[in-house]
């Protein structure tokens, strides 16, 4: 299995906090991860005040925003070529489920572990269970589907990568913007066509 990040992964800017600013709570939306990034708060807690922000919006408005952020190049082809080889293709991301399901639909990767944000009615609402430990979220979903952490890759850009690539047998840094990310990864590259980590990922035994 081959897990993918999604912001600064597949899109190359934190797709939500982008849209955050044209559906006007870009000013709340970034002073949350301000917190955040000074340790004022702590990952769960920025996930969930920010998904509130989210509360009593359109999810078609919200995903209109999203479809306009840039996302790597051919991120339908490299998941189709690794299915080629029977690999499951997942997302991994503290983002909520409706972006995954939107990339699903957009690029067909087969599943997702995500934070959960209730829609109700073509509506956000307050039900919100977050995700800041991706790690967690992948070793329940390979006792789900049986696949070891010892058979999956992980390809992610951030610190909240390091715990996932620890427990994965190979992991790539993808446009990381840290040494830490870079130097926790078992390769790193930079590109902006998501079909050279493909071409890495055939290189490995």
């Amino acid at each position: 299995m081959v897990s993918f990040d999604v912001d600064g992964t597949i899109f190359r800017k934190a797709a939500l906090t982008q849209a955050a600013r044209s559906l006007g709570i870009g000013e709340k939306w970034d002073a949350l991860d301000q917190m955040y990034h000074h340790r004022r708060i702590t990952l769960r807690e920025c996930l969930a005040s920010e998904f509130k922000l989210l509360q009593g919006m359109k999810l078609a408005d919200i995903l209109r925003e999203v479809s306009k952020v840039e996302v790597i190049k051919n991120v339908r082809e490299t998941v189709e070529k690794l299915q080629g080889h029977s690999i499951r293709v997942v997302l991994l991301t503290d983002n909520p489920d409706f972006l995954c399901a939107y990339l699903i639909e957009r690029f067909g990767f087969e599943g997702y572990v995500g934070s959960k944000v209730g829609i109700k009615d073509g509506i956000v609402t307050s039900e919100i269970e977050t995700l800041p430990d991706k790690r967690l979220g992948l070793r329940k979903y390979c006792a789900w589907t049986g696949i070891p952490p010892s058979r999956c890759a992980h390809v992610g850009d951030w610190v909240n990568d390091v715990p996932v690539f620890r427990i994965v047998r190979y992991s790539v840094a993808l446009n990381a913007k840290t040494e830490k990310v870079k130097a926790s990864a078992s390769y790193h590259i930079e590109t902006d066509d998501l079909l050279d980590v493909y071409r890495h990922l055939q290189t490995i035994n």
